[in-house]
């Protein structure tokens, strides 16, 4: 008999002879050359019986030698009717307890933050399960628990306060038994304020409308709903104070992005207006693709062509383009004047004029080469036809008189032109002198890590303006500022012509929120030390919860969820600070942990407007880490 071959690993013959054997019907199938079975068997020495046993055996292995592509199919977990009976058990236990806290709006689900954070505790609480088999039990889709694992949730409380005791005790008195009744179902409601509408009209047969509830629980103190942002008292003081002289001696320009859609495809425009401060008249028009020196100047030069003649003074924005040097080349004796830095009255002339373009315009029938001329052929059409329109307006403030009448009718003396001149004059110098004392005042470090960044970024600034801008701010938010628009670049969340504006604006937001934060920091010290009543119940409610919480994780999400809670300012900023104190007394290794726990219940509760979420957030990272 032949000796059989050194195998690595050996094998006895009999699986050499199978191996053969099986590879012998491929090879007969290839067309290639491949010994008899007879042969085999006595070459090996093997029985015939066995040998095709085991070949048998051998050719249902070899399907599971080799892996598809792709990640392996998960395995099927035990289906487990017992745990699954309980879970769901537990979901009908927790919604008796929390009405609303699952609503729905035509085919659209409502859940609170309570309910969401129920979920992902019995996930917590049944590792051994799949988010399948939960979310099946609590009747909760797959995909909306993942996002709920993800991010977290905490289920925010109605505590008992003495602002709401006192309110009832008002609202007691008046025997109304509806009332009452929407009076107590708030209290035990978890959802939303429209379901809870129709929750009380339909299951509770009270005849009110939405706005008749609102009414009741703003009055009891129960809910406070958001209000709309009115006119700031210090708007309400400053209108009527822009200083005017006659038609011609100031006009006033500014740009505002405008869309056009052709065919189903929107194109985006800049429309450049300039208009006299003293008859509102809009004098000069432009329309091009982006706002910059040559839109400012096309404008001017088409009002000097309207009028006749060029204005003593033109005031413009602080953006870069309104004051490069080839601006004031361009305007001659006409001086140039900046506007006060956020202060929008300023271009209350312009900015009326854009609001009353915004109106309904009749249709233009163009026809242009291509899409974007055409559309730009409608815009600059429409805005003179508006334009027109409104200047020939007869005005009731003016005794019937249109702009155009106002404009023409003008006849300044020279004693009021030369002390136009002088006046606006003075006010130009004024203004670029407090600009160059802003300017001087920076630190060089900061100024010299802005033009690194700048220049590294490709952000425009010809003039510094901006620079000179972000750089009045503290360093920890120039950081902060640089660092949310360089992520938000390189995450490719940034808008579209985001620019060097797009990053004054998150430093000075971050600026004023550091500052709030400094504010009630020192405030809430200052009352510490007088020991003011008000912080009474807050440090009332610190010492019950520490003691029905002694687990570090539970007295954490506590914390959390009273800050969230809150409407006043004072009280997040107390919980939060309490929150904060809370993981600086635990060893250094879990912070990070901690620091988790607490952003993972922060997202969860989306009650919570989304800027409100990120501002707690970051608001902990500081108290965590701070940076100086």
């Amino acid at each position: 008999m032949s000796s059989i071959p050194d195998l690595h690993p050996p094998v006895s013959a009999r699986v050499v002879a199978a191996l053969l054997l099986a590879a012998s019907s491929q090879l007969r199938a290839l067309g290639l050359p491949y010994p008899t079975a007879r042969a085999v068997l006595e070459a090996t020495g093997t029985g015939r019986s066995r040998a095709y046993e085991l070949r048998d055996r051998l050719l249902e292995v070899l399907p599971t030698l080799e892996r598809r592509r792709g990640r392996p199919s998960k395995p099927v977990a035990e289906e487990r009717t017992d745990v699954r009976a309980e879970l769901g058990s537990e979901a009908v236990r927790y919604l008796m307890e929390h009405p609303g806290a699952v609503s729905r709006t035509g085919h659209k689900r409502h859940y609170s933050d309570g309910f969401r954070h129920f979920a992902v505790g019995l996930c917590e609480c049944h590792q051994d399960l799949d988010v399948e088999q939960v979310a099946a039990a609590i009747e909760v889709p797959a995909t909306t628990l993942r996002e709920w694992l993800r991010a977290g949730g905490a289920p925010p409380s109605k505590p008992e306060t003495s602002e709401a005791a006192d309110a009832q005790a008002v609202v007691d008195p008046v025997g109304d038994l509806h009332v009452q009744t929407v009076l107590e179902a708030w209290r035990t409601w978890h959802g939303p304020f429209t379901a809870f509408c129709k929750h009380v009209r339909e299951h509770h047969h009270v005849p009110f409308g939405r706005a008749a509830i609102a009414s009741i629980l703003a009055r009891a103190g129960e809910r406070v709903p958001d209000r709309r942002r009115g006119r700031s008292p210090d708007e309400q003081a400053l209108r009527r104070s822009f200083r005017t002289f006659f038609p011609g001696a100031q006009w006033t320009g500014d740009g505002t992005p405008v869309g056009v859609r052709v065919e189903g495809e929107l194109f985006v425009f800049n429309l450049e207006l300039v208009v006299d401060t003293a008859s509102a008249a809009t004098v000069g028009i432009d329309v091009r693709d982006h706002e910059d020196a040559d839109a400012v100047l096309a404008a001017f030069d088409d009002g000097v062509a309207t009028t006749g003649a060029a204005p003593l003074c033109l005031l413009l924005d602080n953006k870069p383009s309104n004051h490069a040097p080839r601006v004031d080349d361009a305007l001659g004796e006409t001086a140039r004047m900046r506007a006060t830095a956020e202060r929008p009255q300023n271009k209350a002339h312009v900015e009326g004029a854009f609001g009353l373009f915004s109106q309904t315009a009749p249709p233009i029938v163009i026809d242009g080469v291509t899409k974007r001329e055409r559309a730009r052929q409608m815009l600059d059409l429409q805005t003179r036809t508006w334009a027109r329109t409104l200047n020939h307006r007869p005005r009731a403030d003016h005794r019937g008189r249109s702009r155009v009448d106002l404009y023409r009718d003008a006849d300044p003396s020279d004693q009021d032109i030369e002390r136009a001149r002088k006046t606006l004059q003075a006010r130009a110098r004024e203004q670029q002198r407090a600009h160059e004392t802003r300017r001087a005042r920076q630190n060089p470090a900061v100024r010299l890590t802005l033009d690194e960044t700048f220049e590294r970024l490709g952000l425009d600034d010809p003039e510094g303006n901006l620079r000179n801008a972000i750089a009045r701010y503290p360093l920890t938010s120039i950081v902060e500022g640089l660092a949310v628009f360089e992520g938000k670049r390189q995450a490719g969340s940034l808008p579209d012509h985001a620019d060097a504006r797009y990053l004054f604006g998150i430093v000075r937001n971050l600026a004023h929120e550091h500052e709030g934060m400094a504010i009630a920091e020192r405030l809430w010290a200052l009352r510490l030390e007088a020991r003011d009543r008000v912080f009474a119940p807050l440090r009332a409610d610190l010492d019950i919860l520490e003691h029905h919480h002694p687990d570090v994780d539970e007295r954490l999400r506590s914390f959390i969820d009273r800050s969230l809670t809150t409407h006043r300012a004072i009280d997040r900023f107390f919980w939060l600070t309490c929150a904060a104190d809370l993981v600086r007394d635990q060893p250094r290794d879990v912070h990070h942990s901690l620091f988790r726990v607490a952003v993972r219940r922060i997202h969860g509760t989306h009650r919570v407007p989304h800027r409100e979420r990120l501002r707690a957030t970051r608001f902990l990272a500081a108290k965590l880490l701070p940076l100086a």
